[in-house]
């Protein structure tokens, strides 16, 4: 019995040091707040997860560029539309480049941020929720007016290596 009491609170505390929060970089945390709040950065995307398939590997070079107020997206799209032009009328899913409406900061957590942006590029209306980690990792949620919404994965850098 006594054994089984041993063995109990081993495991207990291996749970307990096993799920202890990771420290975040202080220097890395303020580098990223920095471009975030400065709308001065690039999301360099290796995974999206369409509505309605699995996640797939996305291949290099896409990416999002938010700079001067502007984004600058090269991403693939994967989903079906409901009210979307085709052929000759010059659709253009997430490659384009658009002003930024409503640019919002917000930082739920010590440890991510959440910016939240509005876009119209003549072809849909978009709505973005970008959530960073203080580590560089990002999720991009894309929600189209007039398509299925679409999540991309990645890491956010600075400009500077464009």
């Amino acid at each position: 019995m006594q054994k089984y009491f041993y063995l109990i609170a081993l495991a207990i505390i291996c749970m307990a040091c096993g799920t202890s929060k990771t420290a975040v970089d202080p220097a890395r945390a303020n580098a990223i707040k920095a471009i975030l709040e400065q709308q001065e950065y690039v999301v360099m995307v290796g995974s999206m997860r369409p509505l309605t398939a699995p996640t797939v590997s996305v291949s290099q070079g896409q990416k999002m560029i938010v700079r001067n107020g502007t984004v600058t997206c090269n991403l693939p799209y994967a989903g079906s539309g409901q009210n979307v032009g085709y052929g000759a009328s010059g659709y253009k899913a997430l490659n384009f480049s658009s002003p930024i409406v409503d640019y919002k900061v917000n930082y739920p957590k010590e440890d991510r941020a959440v910016v939240t942006f509005k876009v119209n590029n003549g072809d849909d209306h978009y709505r973005f929720h970008v959530e960073v980690f203080m580590n560089g990792k990002t999720t991009i949620d894309v929600d189209p007016q007039g398509r299925d919404g679409i999540s991309y994965s990645g890491m956010i850098h600075g400009l500077d290596i464009l």
